[in-house]
């Protein structure tokens, strides 16, 4: 083996792929790209393009925990940051079981918003 494989710590670990009723469930090492996720993506979600697809996280892990707002006040939509496809998982902060968020070039060339089920119809209320 070689120097740099040996002094490379990794770790499998699994994701939660999300995007509005998909939940897609991913191994992979926290060395790898995140531009493996978007591959990966890709391939299950039935060849969509990479350039087309865009990963984001919740800014921090506790957004995971969706805290529902204190009466009167407006539930906040939560701060989420695009993944960089050149960083590996680890750089970015994913540790085993996070949830990335997936979202799609729309045709007119924006981007979907993320959508969570539940989140349009406590809105409404």
């Amino acid at each position: 083996t070689s120097e740099t494989a040996r002094t490379r710590p990794t770790m499998e670990i699994y994701l939660r792929l999300k995007r509005d009723t998909t939940t897609l469930f991913v191994t992979c090492n926290t060395h790898q790209k995140v531009a493996f996720l978007t591959k990966r993506v890709c391939a299950l979600v039935g060849g969509a393009k990479e350039e087309n697809v865009k990963l984001l996280k919740d800014i921090d892990s506790k957004e995971q925990i969706h805290i529902q707002p204190e009466e009167g006040e407006e539930k906040k939509e939560p701060e989420r940051i695009e993944l960089d496809v050149n960083k590996s998982i680890r750089s970015c902060g994913l540790p085993n079981g996070s949830i990335v968020y997936f979202v799609f070039k729309k045709d007119d060339g924006e981007w979907e918003k993320v959508t969570i089920p539940g989140e349009e119809s406590e809105k409404k209320k």
